[in-house]
């Protein structure tokens, strides 16, 4: 691998060709996430108290996690380097991902490295959790050919102090390796979340990236994902529940470059209370790219009448012959005959609103292959539902799953 700081560098200047904010339909639907000003403060006692209530509760044994000493590793595919932490003039003309990602690079002390070599197999979890200090983090993993990776990240906050969380993910997989990679942003309220993630897929790989944005405040995130490699097969598969005043800003933009590709988004987002969520998915295939798949699809599932939902999703085809192109975007309350029919089996009107929402979150947990995230995801995903509640710990069960097959 080239040396981390490069890596880094080229990942956030990839975004200069991300068409998100210079279009003037997405220039209307932003949410700005101002960088708090660092507090100086170390990271104390309620850390390592939701430490213990994450690793009770899921049963999961963490290969890597962060506490009061900093980040450790326990995994021979990790590797935790320590940083000098430079000076950050933050540049306002700049978009935001220019901004957050020169934050994060200048700020992070560490740089977390997975390193899977070629046909050799890793199943990791991380814990990565901020209590009263901002948590800027750099996160490198690189699969080598014919390898498989199953990366499982749990990101949380007890934090009061309006901190936040920024990791910064920069993803390889190699040439007919298997990844997946699943992202559970599970922050407190007073925390705001800025993600970012390039994604690259190689020749022949199968590349799935899952992210659960259901924590935080105010939520933006930023993935670019590249099906770079003849053959190469990437899913982007996100969920967002949001509640209360919780605000999502989530932009993703999807690249087929070379022959015989796939390269699919989902979105699914359900809203309730005052919450509001901008979906952002961009798609292109470029010239010289034939026998490509390109699919955009975002789904909202609006829960009450003052929380809303803006899907763009948008497409730019560069090539002629392409196997597949298309995007789709819907909204909708909750359907009203599909509760009749469930009410008319003796369910109350709770519990099948319940039901149904189980449901449409369902089919996009289904398209996580590890067992366990969908356990952890549904058990969280629902425990805010029935408790009007974000960044709880409840009991991890699989009996709400409805397990749908992933249509990709």
């Amino acid at each position: 691998m080239e040396s981390g700081q490069r890596i880094v560098e080229q990942a956030i200047a990839s975004y200069a060709s991300v068409p998100f904010e210079a279009k003037e339909l997405y220039k209307r639907y932003v949410i700005n996430v101002p960088i708090p000003h660092d507090s100086g403060g170390a990271q104390g006692s309620g850390i390592e108290e939701l430490k213990k209530q994450i690793i009770s509760g899921s049963g999961l044994k963490f290969d890597v996690s962060n506490g009061t000493g900093g980040i450790s590793s326990s995994s021979e595919f990790v590797k935790v380097s320590k940083k000098n932490v430079a000076d950050y003039k933050e540049n306002a003309e700049a978009h935001f991902e220019e901004r957050l990602g020169g934050y994060v690079s200048a700020k992070s002390d560490s740089i977390i490295e997975v390193t899977v070599p070629d046909n050799r197999e890793a199943k990791l979890n991380f814990l990565l959790l901020e209590d009263g200090a901002n948590m800027p983090v750099e996160i490198l993993v690189n699969a080598g050919a014919g390898s498989r990776l199953s990366l499982f990240e749990w990101f949380g906050s007890v934090s009061e102090s309006g901190s936040m969380s920024a990791p910064l993910h920069v993803i390889d997989a190699g040439v007919k390796s298997n990844v997946e990679i699943n992202v559970l942003h599970n922050e407190g309220p007073k925390s705001r979340v800025g993600a970012m993630n390039k994604i690259t897929a190689g020749e022949d790989s199968v590349m799935r990236f899952n992210a659960i944005y259901n924590g935080g405040g105010v939520t933006r995130s930023s993935t670019f994902a590249e099906a770079a490699g003849k053959g190469s097969d990437l899913l982007v598969n996100e969920v967002v529940l949001g509640h209360a005043d919780q605000k999502f800003d989530i932009n993703t933009f999807m690249l087929n470059s070379s022959q015989s590709t796939k390269a699919v988004l989902k979105t699914g987002a359900v809203l309730k209370g005052r919450s509001f969520c901008i979906l952002k998915g961009y798609a292109k295939v470029s010239e010289g790219t034939r026998g490509s798949y390109s699919n955009v699809e975002e789904k909202g599932l609006v829960i009450d009448p003052d929380a809303r939902i803006q899907p763009l999703p948008d497409m730019s085809i560069d090539c002629k012959d392409v196997a597949f192109a298309s995007h789709s975007a819907s909204t909708a309350p909750v359907d009203k005959e599909a509760l009749f029919y469930l009410m008319s089996r003796g369910i109350d009107e709770a519990k099948a609103k319940r039901i149904f929402i189980a449901s449409f979150l369902s089919k996009y947990l289904a398209n996580i292959e590890n067992d366990i995230v969908k356990e952890i995801a549904i058990s969280i995903l629902l425990d805010k539902l029935d408790n009007d509640r974000h960044s709880g710990v409840p009991k991890i069960s699989m009996q709400n799953l409805w397990i749908v097959p992933g249509k990709r």
